[in-house]
């Protein structure tokens, strides 16, 4: 009973139904709503948003089936995001995406030597990981919000407060991403939930949906990676 069960759960994460949901999700009410239509100095962030989130679901859901061509793709939607935070009020993007996107070209030279991309269980890499993450995090959003630190960060404090957390637990994801830990997830399920409070904050809808799908994805895949660890370290055993 229950590894039918198992099976069936992992063959609904890992489908194409859950995909095309995820996409239609992003895209589908965001241009419902108008948000594509949004104009920030000339630039069309509301179409940059809206397409971003669509390509964005399509890296998590192919990272989520273990498909390392979801790596390659997030190195392009690491730019884009990087413009839509930047003119949304993320003043400290400019510094702190070209990490996320160097960690997606580090996941894919490193997924691509491991073709059978089985999960591991964490160790103190994880953890080093993890502190190395958020001095980088804390680091490079302070000298973006305070102006390459000629200010101080006055009525950016609170911005700065959360853009730095939700960095912290980015590079934590970034950094770990590559050894493939199965609870990687659960990092990104801490970032999921800081990242629904920013694009709040700032009126981003596409993102607010993008996030709030993610929220469910991340839960389950953490779940199903866990399993997919422990029946190889059975097999291994037998």
């Amino acid at each position: 009973m229950i590894r039918p069960l198992k099976q069936s759960i992992q063959k609904f994460l890992e489908s194409t139904a859950l995909d095309i949901i995820g996409v239609l999700l992003v895209v589908g009410v965001s241009i419902a709503l108008g948000f594509h239509n949004t104009v920030v100095n000339g630039l069309p962030i509301g179409w940059f948003s809206t397409i971003g989130a669509g390509v964005s679901m399509m890296v998590t859901r192919l990272v989520t089936k273990r498909n390392n061509i979801g790596n390659l793709i997030g190195l392009a939607t690491a730019i884009n995001s990087a413009v839509v935070d930047y003119y949304l009020g993320n003043e400290a993007a400019i510094l702190t995406y070209p990490i996320s996107f160097l960690g997606a070209g580090m996941s894919y030279l490193y997924w691509k030597r491991r073709p059978n991309r089985i999960p591991r269980k964490i160790d103190n890499i994880f953890f080093v990981n993890v502190g190395i993450a958020f001095v980088l995090a804390t680091v490079l959003n302070y000298i973006g919000f305070t102006d390459f630190l000629n200010g101080p960060l006055g009525d950016n404090r609170s911005k700065f407060l959360v853009t730095s957390a939700i960095t912290g637990i980015t590079y934590s994801g970034i950094l770990n991403t590559p050894r493939m830990y199965a609870d990687t997830w659960a990092s990104w399920q801490v970032y999921n939930i800081l990242k629904l409070q920013q694009n709040i904050l700032f009126g981003n809808v596409a993102y607010i949906l993008k996030y709030t799908f993610y929220l469910f994805n991340a839960g389950l895949a953490w779940v199903v990676w866990h399993w997919i660890r422990k029946d190889e370290k059975n097999l291994e055993k037998a």
